[in-house]
Order: C-alpha cells, then sequence, then structure tokens
C-alpha cells in the first residue's frame, strides 16, 4: 500500500515539474536589429514593436537586453554584422540561451526588408530562416513585422492583428525572385534559340554541299539561321550581364 502511495506521489511530483517547465518556457535572447537605411531610434522603436509582439506569442521567459548586449558585444555577430551559421551559433553560446532570435533591418529604396534567423541548441548548424520585404506606410509594415513575430514562435497571430493588415505596394518586378526568374528564364530562351539556329546553320551549310542545285537556298537558309543566332546570342549576354548588375546572380544574397 506504501508502495503505491509513493509512486502515486512520484508520478505527481513528475507531473508538476513538467507542467512547471511547460509554463515556464524556453530562456530566449532577441537580439536588436542590426539596421541600415534608418537611424537608430526608429530601429529601436521597430525593435521593440517586434520584442512585445514574441512575448505576447509564448510563454517562453526573454533574457535582459541589457545583459544580452553585454554578452554580445565582442561577437562577430555584433561588430562584423556577421549572420552566418557560424555566428549565430556563437552568439547562442554567448549567451547560453535556450532559443535564439536575430536579424537584419534594411530600410532602401521606399522598401522595408527583414531577414531573421531562430537557432535553438538542439539544431546547431541549422537556424530557421525567416524574411519580409513590405513597400508601404510604417504602420503596415510594423504589422507584417508583429505578425512575422508570431510566426517565428510558431504560432497563428491573433485575428485581430491579421485584420490590420495592409497589402504592400511593391511591384512584382519590384521582387529580386520575381526579376530573377524573368531574367534567367528570358536568358534561357535565348541561349535555346541561339543553340537551335547553330544546328540549322549547320544543317543548311551541310545541305549546300550535298545537294549542289539548291545552293542558293542552302546558303539563304544558312545565313538567316546565322542571324538569328547571332541575335540570340546577343540577347543572352546582354540579359545576363544585366543579372550581374542588379545583383540577380547572388543566390545567397542576405539583402533580399
Amino acid at each position: 500500500m506504501k508502495s503505491n502511495i509513493l509512486i502515486s506521489v512520484l508520478i505527481f511530483s513528475s507531473f508538476a515539474f513538467a507542467q512547471e517547465q511547460e509554463l515556464k518556457g524556453s530562456n530566449t535572447a532577441v537580439i536588436e536589429f542590426q539596421s541600415s537605411g534608418i537611424n537608430d531610434m526608429t530601429n529601436q522603436a521597430l525593435f521593440n514593436y517586434f520584442l512585445e509582439e514574441l512575448k505576447n506569442a509564448t510563454s517562453n521567459t526573454f533574457m535582459d537586453q541589457k545583459l544580452i548586449a553585454e554578452k554580445i558585444q565582442n561577437l562577430e555577430l555584433k561588430t562584423n554584422n556577421c549572420f552566418s551559421n557560424e555566428c549565430i551559433e556563437s552568439a547562442l553560446n554567448t549567451t547560453g540561451a535556450d532559443l535564439l532570435i536575430a536579424g537584419t533591418l534594411q530600410f532602401e529604396k521606399n522598401k522595408y526588408k527583414v531577414k531573421i534567423k531562430k537557432l535553438d541548441p538542439s539544431k546547431k548548424n541549422k537556424p530557421k530562416t525567416y524574411s519580409i520585404r513590405y513597400k508601404g506606410e510604417p504602420d503596415g509594415f510594423i504589422t507584417e513585422l508583429q505578425i512575422l513575430a508570431w510566426e517565428i514562435m510558431d504560432k497563428n497571430p491573433p485575428g485581430s492583428l491579421s485584420a490590420k493588415r495592409k497589402p504592400s505596394k511593391e511591384s512584382f518586378l519590384d521582387n529580386p525572385t520575381n526579376k530573377r526568374i524573368l531574367v534567367l528564364t528570358l536568358a534561357g530562351l535565348a541561349a535555346t534559340s541561339y543553340s537551335s539556329n547553330i544546328a540549322g546553320y549547320n544543317k543548311s551549310m551541310d545541305g549546300s554541299k550535298e545537294d549542289p542545285q539548291a545552293y542558293d537556298a542552302h546558303i539563304k537558309s544558312a545565313d538567316k539561321s546565322k542571324n538569328e543566332a547571332n541575335l540570340s546570342l546577343v540577347v543572352m549576354i546582354a540579359t545576363l550581364g544585366y543579372a550581374y548588375y542588379d545583383g540577380l546572380l547572388n543566390f545567397g544574397d542576405n539583402s533580399e
């Protein structure tokens, strides 16, 4: 009888401890945005909106911001704006947190760009990446930032927040991913046309040798194919040159 009571007490204690741990949540470190294109005061205000919404989205405990700043002040993440997996992992280890959230905020060409990385000790070298792009008024961007906070914590944002959303004014070609797809598709079509016309040119030249009676017709066809091949080559080179100049070939570009 006593053993049954002891077992029951142990089970209850374990359950209570698990519940307490669940309520307490993970110890989370959120690093202030590394920003460009906005002043420090604006960056701080936007970060505060983001941090407050993270707290609304979870029961996690959050480390003091001054303590975090002290711990990471000499890390590459802070001194060189390094957000590689190694730099993120170093920040996680230095803070001793159970979860690290850090990222960048850019304001450029009337567009806001945010890229956030989230890392926990069980998935080192495999941080999750989240990003948003927004063109519009600051209040619309703040709403997007708040919604992002819920998504980072793997929660659905409340309906009251989603209802405040304002569509981004960013055009189709403002988005580098869309532009990249369009430009590289055009380059691919030009390359295909070049290959097809070169094959046609070679076939016509061979025909002019095999069928002397139709020599003029074959040469005319060969010249046409050669001109079209040259035009396709120019289009392909020009398109790839534009893609390189515009940074569309930088597939790992963090600014996107």
